[in-house]
């Protein structure tokens, strides 16, 4: 089926208009006439509860924490406000679903088994339940569902935070915007310019979101015929009721130690979200030390049972036997786990920003 493209037109001049997603009134290019659109989804923005000096002053207090050396030589750049995109999608499913009903005899059986927790019982009875199907039932079920659904206008990935989407099982750890609720002190946003921060624009048109939404509601009509045998659904997904909500996130950069580290603090509860910072080496040295101590204790009886002769056994039969193939196995075997255990010790202490927040 071919996509149908409608241009909007200027009323005062029909001259084309450029509209993003979301915008609620715009500026006409050719005759410069403010236009306001009636039936544009209505735009909110949950403003940010944490000022710019304590995204520093968290960001210092984690660095003191992971790596207590660095903090006097660490730089952090004025932290930027940015607001995302999620579109809050309602709908319900209406249809109804046809089916079998299977249905079953449940009966108790005595049986007799063997406790092997208990030796000196030999023999105990166990009732055990059985299911038998014995018929079946011709069923017709009602769909009625109602409810919402947040899904990410914009790609939060680049960030190291996951997008919500129709298929999302669970919400963002850590942000107060939910899979299907939105959190308390949402306010009408009318003009971008307005407010502090930097406005990021969807990318994910109110089209896919509205596809998103159906899958997420068709699934959930679905399950009202769990259990029964040969069905057939019909549903509609319908009443479409859409708003875009901006989230706050900030994000600071700070340098210290030759490197470049960067840090998204969510705008509500100030927790630390995603973000990398240098780590004190301690966790490389007590596996270094642990590795160089199982060496020490293990070369020592090694050398002594080369140069014992105690690897030399009899076998069964009267034949002379040697266990140095085996030795010579694990020591190959542990030289080549060492090795390894080097090379990522030593990738580890060159990329430095080895502590990550996620």
């Amino acid at each position: 089926m071919n996509k149908v493209t409608v241009a909007l037109t200027c009323p005062s001049c029909a001259g084309l208009l450029s509209i993003r997603e979301g915008d609620t009134h715009t500026v006409c290019p050719s005759c410069s006439s403010s236009l306001l659109l009636p039936n544009a989804v209505r735009r909110y923005v949950l403003p940010s509860r944490i000022e710019s000096i304590s995204i520093l002053r968290s960001v210092r207090s984690e660095l003191k924490k992971v790596n207590p050396g660095s903090v006097d030589n660490t730089r952090v750049s004025k932290p930027v406000l940015y607001y995302v995109p999620f579109w809050y999608c309602t709908a319900q499913a209406n249809g109804y679903l046809l089916g079998v009903e299977p249905i079953y005899h449940k009966r108790e059986i005595p049986t007799f088994d063997t406790d092997v927790r208990n030796p000196s019982a030999r023999i105990v009875s166990i009732t055990r339940k059985v299911k038998t199907r014995t018929g079946f039932n011709a069923v017709e079920r009602e769909i009625q569902l109602a409810g919402s659904v947040n899904i990410s206008a914009a790609d939060l990935e680049p960030l190291g935070i996951p997008s919500l989407s129709a298929d999302s099982q669970l919400s963002i750890q850590g942000l107060d915007i939910q899979h299907n609720t939105l959190p308390d002190g949402l306010e009408i946003l009318e003009d971008e310019s307005s407010r502090d921060g930097v406005f990021v624009d969807p990318v994910v048109t109110i089209a896919d979101a509205h596809n998103q939404t159906a899958s997420y509601f068709s699934r959930l009509a679905s399950g009202v015929g769990y259990g029964l045998e040969e069905r057939w659904e019909f549903s509609v997904i319908s009443g479409y009721r859409d708003a875009l909500v901006y989230y706050p996130l900030w994000i600071t950069d700070f340098r210290t130690g030759g490197g470049s580290y960067q840090v998204v603090v969510d705008g509500r509860s100030g927790n630390i979200l995603r973000g990398r910072f240098p780590s004190s080496g301690k966790d490389r040295k007590i596996i270094t030390v642990a590795a160089a101590l199982l060496w020490a204790g293990i070369l020592p009886y090694t050398f002594d049972l080369l140069f014992s002769g105690r690897l030399n056994y009899s076998t069964p039969s009267g034949n002379q036997s040697s266990c140095l193939p085996v030795v010579l196995l694990i020591l190959g075997a542990m030289a080549f786990g060492t090795r390894q255990l080097l090379k990522i010790l030593s990738r580890l202490t060159g990329r430095g920003n080895d502590h990550v927040i996620y």
